[in-house]
């Protein structure tokens, strides 16, 4: 065995990887001392790596949750009793939870997943980081989606999240939990992760509101990556004035004159509303009266002083097409074949994370959930297939979409549409069947994920009720007007709709929520 680590390399060894990439035997037998030469170099990286490296810190007091009176949706996984370096910035005192899929030091990051049971960080992701310098309470994390693939709610190897509103119903996803724990009060702020619509899909069906900022604004190292031109880091909130704390404390300033609370202590009359009508009326997936309840919502901007009028992006009903082949053969290179980590970017890197998440999948193929081994399989199929042509395809049309986004936003300040087609679906009694046979754990993207691929800042807002289930209005702007965006919200809160609290469980809910095992 190599200082690495790697033991030698067998004839086996060479033999198969000579047929996996259709090479002569023979040739590659003979690189055995070359090969020794590379295990060598890959000691020396090791050792410059490591040498010196800081003391781990002491550990942290943190408590399992389980589903029951004090945990009734489900959506805890995690309470940490962690005092941190708590400051006396714009979040002093204010209480976070964090998606189980970011990392905070000393708690088990387990992604959602069997996979990931055993891994426990050793150090705060980034913007865990910067909320706990800016006062925040990192008060526990919060139940994803097994590996973030799927945006409803009932594939967590931890068993289903219940709609605050309706336990019997999705509460959406990847970062259920996380808004499920904003909406019933536990706590001030949720932060998530959102690579297809998965922080503002929950907010939609649980009544709160749900930021992707714009791409980039918020650092996403220490955060599980699926696609990193997709991946960003967004947040939960019960009011949209709350927004503006996490933007100072978390985000990159706009611009080098202009802080995010100057963009909000902006007035927005004049500003001008973009009615997307691409947004509405999808075949086969939008309800009619989530379309009423967005379209009155859309109009009623005006009483705050804005103008309306209706705006056309034609690209925006392929959304979804573009993004599945860029989403899954990326996902493809980064979760399966880097082990999490990507390859040929500037950064971050996690060297132990990936290395967890590398021999969970040699020791457990098994507990790849039924969504992760769809979109695995498919990946690989449809690339050698293709040769990665139709995904350099889907870039190209990409960048045609972001074109279109940002024409429509010039002619406008702001573009509205439904955050979510359909109210939230009841959760299946077999997930497994629900991801194999039905669109149950994506139908719910169609508008969401166009804003992952342009990189365009993204809001949902509670903005009514269809048969007593909250409904979503998406508010997207121009990248860096994210403080407008929660400006407008908050006048909308105030003068439009403000959602009410969801009502307390009521006693032995939680029975409703369905007996299910995890999506695999």
């Amino acid at each position: 065995m190599s200082d690495a680590g790697i033991p030698a390399f067998t004839p086996a060894d060479l033999a198969a990887v000579a047929a996996r990439w259709g090479l002569d035997p023979d040739l590659v037998g003979r690189l055995g001392p070359a090969l020794d030469r590379m295990r060598d170099t890959y000691g020396r990286v090791r050792t410059l790596a490591t040498e010196g490296r800081a003391p781990e810190p002491p550990p942290v007091a943190v408590t399992r949750v389980p589903r029951g009176p004090d945990n009734p949706h489900g959506a805890w996984l995690y309470r940490v009793d962690d005092p941190g370096r708590h400051g006396t910035g714009p979040l002093a005192g204010r209480t976070v939870t964090v998606k189980e899929s970011i990392a905070v030091r000393g708690v088990p990051m387990t992604l959602g997943s069997r996979l990931m049971a055993d891994f426990v960080p050793g150090s705060d992701s980034a913007v865990v980081g910067r909320l706990r310098d800016a006062g925040a309470i990192i008060a526990g994390t919060s139940v994803c989606e097994d590996l973030c693939y799927s945006g409803s709610s009932f594939t967590s190897a931890h068993g289903p999240v219940g709609n605050p509103w309706d336990p019997r119903r999705a509460a959406g996803g990847s970062s259920s939990g996380a808004a499920v724990l904003v909406a019933t009060g536990q706590a001030d702020y949720g932060i998530g992760t959102d690579h297809g619509g998965s922080v503002r899909n929950p907010a939609a069906w649980c009544g709160v509101f749900g930021l992707k900022p714009t791409y980039g604004v918020v650092e996403y190292d220490g955060a599980m990556p699926t696609e990193r031109t997709l991946d960003h880091i967004g947040v939960l909130t019960r009011t949209a004035a709350d927004l503006v704390p996490f933007l100072e404390a978390a985000a990159t300033p706009p611009t080098a004159h202009e802080s995010y609370a100057d963009g909000y202590a902006r007035g927005i009359t004049g500003l001008r509303a973009g009615v997307l009508a691409e947004g509405f009326r999808w075949p086969d997936r939008s309800d009619p009266r989530v379309d009423g309840v967005v379209g009155e919502s859309a109009w009623a901007l005006e009483r705050l002083g804005l103008t309306v009028s209706e705006v056309s992006v034609p690209l925006h009903r392929h959304g979804r097409d573009v993004h599945l082949p860029i989403s899954i053969e990326g996902g493809l290179t980064t979760v399966f074949e880097s082990r999490l980590q990507g390859n040929n970017h500037l950064g971050p890197y996690h060297p132990n994370f990936g290395e967890a998440f590398g021999r969970a999948l040699a020791r457990s193929p098994e507990d790849i959930p039924v969504g992760g081994v769809l979109a695995l399989v498919g990946a690989t199929l449809l690339r050698d297939a293709t040769h990665g042509k139709v995904m350099a395809y889907a870039q190209q049309v990409r960048a045609r979409l972001r074109a279109q986004v940002d024409r429509a936003l010039r002619e406008v300040d702001l573009l509205v549409l439904p955050a979510v087609p359909m109210p939230p679906h009841p959760l299946p009694a077999d997930p497994r069947a629900a991801v194999i046979d039905t669109d149950l754990p994506f139908e719910m993207h169609d508008n969401n994920c166009v804003f992952n691929l342009t990189g365009h800042p993204a809001l949902s807002v509670p903005c009514g009720f269809v048969d007593g289930l909250p409904v979503g209005m998406l508010l997207v702007g121009r990248p860096g007007t994210d403080a407008r965006l929660a400006r407008v919200a908050a006048e909308f809160e105030e003068r439009v709709f403000r959602c009410p609290p969801p009502p307390p469980p009521l006693p032995g809910a939680r029975d409703e929520l369905p007996t299910v095992r995890s999506g695999r």
